[in-house]
Formats: structure tokens, C-alpha cells, sequence
């Protein structure tokens, strides 16, 4: 078989795509085949993930024809994040086929008794030997395979971004650490196997416990069919915990891979400022983020959102001719825009210079605080020097965005970013989308210019000047 071949076997689709899993078949397949199903099928599952992201980067970004002095650093990449050892995979099945064979065997030992080969006290110290050796080399295979996956996933995620940072841009490309959020999200998750591995012990103890007390019970002569259901009630419900806890590890680990795949491609590939190279996914530093409680949130989340861009009109010529006049300029400009956000309800994400990024829950919020806005610079300006007056433009979309810690992004931010530009100056330009919602809600006119090539964007939506003198008269 050729390489090509081999590697279309698993072609998955581009980065930043793939389904997410679901438990189902593995909580029940897991249970009848005693984790087998799930190990295997796992593991399957995720050798096939990285070999569909490798067949991606070498036959659609075309790595194999780069003939550069970093190829040997690209190679180390490849082997570091593209590969999952069978090893700790072989190891597992054969220790719970182990764990299941010492079970079963208990059964076939009774055959022993029955023909006298051995006696019933001699049987009782296998089954309790047996018992404790099933439970805690159950516990081992699950800690190995567990611990290698983890391990694994984090490598390919890490590799992963590298690799598509190359491809993104081979000349300038440069080796990066981990950021902190990478870490602490990485972090979050090695502590919560690391919790489930502790209260395994437990759970593994349990079979033995409860096996050494119906045994006191059963020598004392007393009634003990009570206790026995009770037992076997409690050890049922350590099992399916253990079951369902140590599944959702596993599809909640790969599942949120998908989504943060989803985040880098959105955050590599953007092209406009509202979406640093360097935020807050895996590479990179947020010396300048904005600390709250949000920061916790190290997973994307998608939402609805109007996003609200503005932008200063000759804000860099200003600061080169007026420094010190255009700094004042900026920070009145800045008090106005942050009052009327917080009159409607609306949540700064961040400011680049003269430009503010704004996400409203509501379309009729953010074309309220729009306007307002404008109407209070088009105050301020009648009675300010030209040299001071503040002229902005505002470009409005709501759309599907995904929201990562303090940050916004997605297609619905870069949209919004493309829009803002097509206004006039002090003027407010909208999307269609936007329009059609707010348009029973509030008393405006709008002039539709329509649909504008906008850059990166497929499917652009018409574009809506709000006519702010209409309000005004």
C-alpha cells in the first residue's frame, strides 16, 4: 500500500472539523466487554484522528514539498504529536481479559469442590486472592490506559497548532512555548483523572471488603441474605460510578480537543486586529487580558451575540501631528463610548488603540448604544475645534461567535470588523441580519447599499447605513 493510500484511509477532513462522540456506545459496550470495547474502540478512534489530521497537512498543505532547514524540526513535530503508542492500549486489554478471566475462574473452581480436589475453606482464600487481584489489576489497566491517553492528547494538541502555525506561515515560523491558559486547562484535567484514580482506591477495595464481611456473617450462622443484597447493591453502584466516570474522562477529553482545533484554526486563520496570533488558546501570552472570573472559562462556548466595532477616523495621522491633543481626544472619546456600553447592557471585550470590540445579548441593545453614541460625539463636536473633534464609525452583525475566556471570535466578529469601514464618517453601517431584527423594535431609517465584496467572507450579507439625520430631525 502506498503512503498516500495508506494516509487517505483516514482523511477526516480539515483542521478544525470533525464530530463530536457520544457515550452511549461506550457506557454499554464498556460494561458488557469488561472496558475492552472501550479501549479499543478509543484508541482506534484516536489513531485514526491523527492520522486524518496528518493526511490533511501532507496532501492539502502540501508539508512534504517544504525543503527548508526546519524540516527536521517539522519531523520531530509530526513524530511527537501524529503518533499514539499501542503499547499502553495492548497492556490494558490484556490486564482487564486478566481481570475477567480471575473472575469467571471463581466459577469453575466450585467444579474443583464439587469433585473434593480441594476444600471449601481452601476455596474461599482463592476467591477472596482472586477477587482482590481482579479488582486492583482492573484499576491498573484503567490508570495506564487513561494516564498514556491524556498524555497523548495533550502532545497532539500542542504539535498540532505548531504544525498548522508552519503551514500558515513557513518562513517566519518559530517554535513557541505553552501559554498559561494551555497549561491551566491541561492542568484542570490531570487533576480531575488525578481525582478519579484516588477515589478508584476505594472503589477497588470494595469487592474485598465486602466479600471479608459476608464471610464473618456467613461463619456466624446468622441470616445474612439481607446484608449480601445490600452489598451487592453498593458494589453496583462503585462499579457503574467508576464505569461512567472513567467514560466521561475519555469523550469529554476528546471532544474538547475538537472544540479548542475549532478555536485555533479561528484564531490562526482571521485576519483582521480583533483576533490575535497570539491569544489565549495554546500559543502566546495574555500579558494584557482583562482578570475576572471569565478567565475560568478554558473551553469555547458558542452564543448568539451582536458584535459592535468602532474605529476612530484619522486617529494614527492625529497622534503623529498632535500628540499630547489627541491623547485627550482619545480619553474623551473613550468616556463617551464606555457610558453609553454600559447604559445598554453591553460588555467590552477589548480596545486596540482608538478602536473598541463589543458584544451586546441583544441586536436592539447594540444599535441603541450605536447611536447614542454618535449622537453624543455629533454633541461634543459642534461646539469642539476641528483639531479635537471625534469622528468614529461603527459597524454592527449578530451572529454565532465563540466565546474563549475574555475574548470573542468567530465569523460573526470578522464580518463585523469587515462592515465597520463601509460607514460614513460618524456614520453606523449594519448587516442585514441585524436589520431585520431591530426593525419593528426601533424608529430608523436605513439606506441599503448592498452586498459589498467583503474580504474572507463567503455569503456576505447585505450591508444597512443607518440614516442618523433622519433621527435626529
Amino acid at each position: 500500500m502506498s503512503r498516500h493510500q495508506f494516509l487517505s484511509k483516514y482523511k477526516e477532513g480539515e483542521y478544525g472539523s470533525g464530530d463530536e462522540l457520544s457515550a452511549t456506545s461506550y457506557l454499554i459496550w464498556g460494561l458488557l466487554t469488561f472496558w475492552i470495547y472501550n479501549v479499543w474502540q478509543f484508541h482506534k478512534m484516536f489513531s485514526n484522528h491523527l492520522m486524518g489530521r496528518l493526511y490533511y497537512f501532507m496532501e492539502h498543505q502540501e508539508i512534504s514539498s517544504y525543503k527548508t532547514q526546519s524540516r527536521n524540526g517539522i519531523n520531530t513535530i509530526i513524530h511527537d504529536g501524529f503518533s499514539a503508542s499501542t503499547a499502553p492500549r495492548n497492556i490494558a486489554i490484556f490486564l482487564y481479559s486478566l481481570s475477567l478471566s480471575l473472575l469467571i475462574s471463581e466459577e469453575c473452581l466450585q467444579i474443583l469442590v464439587y469433585n473434593q480436589l480441594i476444600s471449601l475453606s481452601r476455596l474461599d482464600l482463592i476467591i477472596k486472592v482472586f477477587v482482590a487481584l481482579s479488582a486492583f489489576i482492573f484499576c491498573g489497566a484503567t490508570i495506564i490506559f487513561i494516564t498514556s491517553m491524556i498524555k497523548s492528547f495533550r502532545n497532539h494538541e500542542y504539535n498540532e497548532l505548531l504544525l498548522y502555525r508552519f503551514v500558515d506561515d513557513p518562513k517566519n515560523f518559530e517554535i513557541f512555548q505553552p501559554s498559561i491558559l494551555f497549561k491551566k486547562r491541561w492542568g484542570k484535567k490531570y487533576n480531575y483523572v488525578a481525582l478519579f484514580l484516588v477515589l478508584s482506591v476505594p472503589i477497588t477495595l470494595s469487592p474485598l471488603i465486602a466479600l471479608k464481611h459476608i464471610y464473618v456473617f456467613m461463619d456466624s450462622g446468622l441470616n445474612f441474605e439481607m446484608y449480601l443484597i445490600a452489598w451487592f447493591i453498593l458494589l453496583f453502584i462503585f462499579a457503574g460510578v467508576f464505569h461512567f466516570w472513567g467514560t466521561q474522562l475519555l469523550i469529554t477529553m476528546y471532544n474538547d480537543h475538537l472544540r479548542i482545533e475549532t478555536l485555533n484554526r479561528s484564531q490562526v486563520t482571521a485576519e483582521t486586529k480583533w483576533v490575535s496570533r497570539d491569544s489565549n488558546s495554546i500559543a502566546g501570552n495574555r500579558s494584557n487580558a482583562i482578570q475576572d472570573d471569565s478567565l475560568n472559562e478554558l473551553t469555547p462556548r458558542r452564543t448568539l451575540a451582536a458584535i459592535m466595532l468602532t474605529d476612530m477616523v484619522g486617529f494614527s495621522k492625529d497622534m503623529e501631528k498632535h500628540e499630547g491633543a489627541t491623547y485627550e481626544k482619545l480619553l474623551r472619546h473613550n468616556e463617551i463610548i464606555r457610558k453609553e456600553i454600559a447604559s445598554n447592557n453591553g460588555k467590552e471585550i477589548k480596545t486596540i488603540g482608538d478602536a473598541f470590540l463589543v458584544k451586546y445579548s441583544s441586536a436592539v441593545d447594540a444599535v441603541r448604544s450605536a447611536i447614542n453614541i454618535q449622537n453624543q460625539l455629533s454633541d461634543y463636536n459642534e461646539n469642539a475645534e476641528e483639531h479635537k473633534r471625534i469622528n468614529i464609525r461603527i459597524g454592527i452583525h449578530i451572529g454565532d461567535v465563540l466565546i474563549m475566556g475574555t475574548d470573542v471570535i468567530g465569523n460573526g466578529v470578522n464580518i463585523a470588523a469587515r462592515i465597520e469601514p463601509l460607514a460614513d464618517v460618524g456614520g453606523i453601517c449594519i448587516s442585514a441580519d441585524v436589520y431585520n431584527i431591530i426593525k419593528k423594535s426601533i424608529d430608523i431609517k436605513v439606506a441599503n447599499i448592498g452586498k459589498r465584496d467583503l474580504k474572507n467572507i463567503q455569503d456576505a450579507p447585505e450591508i444597512y447605513q443607518i440614516l442618523l439625520q433622519s433621527i435626529n430631525d
